[in-house]
């Protein structure tokens, strides 16, 4: 909605602007209702109303317009993410067996949302969270911690190849794409509900986008672990042994790129020039060792050493990525490498 309003004096010293009747409408507004004004930041004022009934959006995915499990799962997943307060799937007949099971688990996976009804032809899910106990930070601080945890889990399959590394790094990462899940639903609940972006720790609407680029790509980084993890496993099962040295030096290359995640998480949680600066070491010291790695591994007889090498690698690429959001939370304000000034 917009519309132009005059601003209009009334009595002596008073200016009024008139409230567009769409708007009257679609929030439930009477005379002799209350509205808080709020300034925002950047200018423009904001009218909340504090009474009548809040609004509930509900997503309804037609089940027969939908071809395979999968995109099913993938619909369900992105109603959550929008912030729909429930979730139907709904179909003229009787919903297919395996699309009632595989949606039934993917709702099951929604932090904060239940089934609610379950019949042959529907099934409905309602979200019960509360979003306000969710600061956007503090679920990035949890995803650094499970990917922490798995890379450190991938690095001691590199010596025993235990496929009990393999089926944690898996729950893991169930639960870092879960939780990648609810801070996207975070971050675009709060672009549409103001009041609850100050509650999580947005201080800016322009701050979503970083934050949901950092989730990404850790979520990614948590992926390439548990592929590489997959790499070292297989070939260990099938009786494949390297050279130790070999071994000993993508340990090292590990090892690398471990620190230089923990530095990049750092710099992002609490961005200082420091910090910046150390990830930034850190990362090229991992691309580095991958460069001097990556001839040894072309004559070496065993060629998925060249792809557990580069997985490393692409991890501190990714790394960059969070790095660059990190250096922009920095100069969100004056700080002592930089001063910001409104002229």
């Amino acid at each position: 909605m917009s519309e132009l309003r005059k601003v209009q004096k009334v009595g002596y010293s008073t200016l009024t602007v008139s409230i567009p009747a769409g708007y009257v409408r679609s929030m439930k507004l009477h005379e002799g209702d209350n509205l808080m004004v709020k300034e925002e930041s950047d200018g423009t004022l904001r009218l909340i109303p504090l009474s009548g009934s809040l609004k509930t959006v509900k997503a309804s995915i037609k089940v027969d317009q939908v071809s395979n499990d999968e995109l099913l799962s993938k619909l369900i997943v992105s109603c959550y993410m929008l912030g729909y307060d429930s979730i139907e799937l709904s179909s003229r007949g009787k919903i297919r067996t395996s699309m009632l099971s595989h949606g039934s688990a993917t709702l099951r996976r929604l932090r904060g949302v239940e089934i609610v009804e379950s019949q042959e032809n529907k099934l409905l899910a309602q979200s019960f969270m509360d979003p306000t106990k969710f600061p956007v930070d503090s679920l990035i601080r949890r995803l650094r911690l499970l990917v922490s945890r798995s890379l450190e889990a991938s690095i001691e399959a590199l010596r025993s190849g235990s496929p009990g590394l393999l089926n944690e790094i898996r729950r893991s990462q169930q639960e870092v794409d879960e939780l990648y899940w609810l801070i996207v639903r975070q971050l675009l609940v709060a672009l549409s509900n103001r009041e609850i972006s100050g509650k999580i720790g947005l201080e800016s609407p322009l701050h979503t986008s970083g934050d949901r680029v950092s989730a990404k790509t850790i979520e990614e980084i948590g992926r390439i672990i548990l592929e590489l993890t997959e790499e070292i496993v297989n070939f260990k099962e099938i009786g494949m042994n390297v050279d130790e040295q070999m071994v000993s030096r993508i340990e090292n290359l590990a090892r690398k790129a471990q620190q230089a995640f923990e530095s990049t998480m750092e710099s992002l949680l609490t961005p200082d020039v420091q910090t910046i600066e150390k990830a930034m070491g850190e990362i090229d010291a991992t691309l580095k060792l991958e460069r001097e790695l990556m001839p040894e591994s072309l004559e070496s007889e065993y060629p998925y050493m060249r792809a557990i090498i580069s997985d490393f690698g692409q991890l501190a690429r990714y790394c960059n990525i969070i790095v660059e959001i990190a250096l922009n939370r920095l100069l969100r304000k004056t700080s002592r490498v930089c001063a910001i000034t409104s002229q």
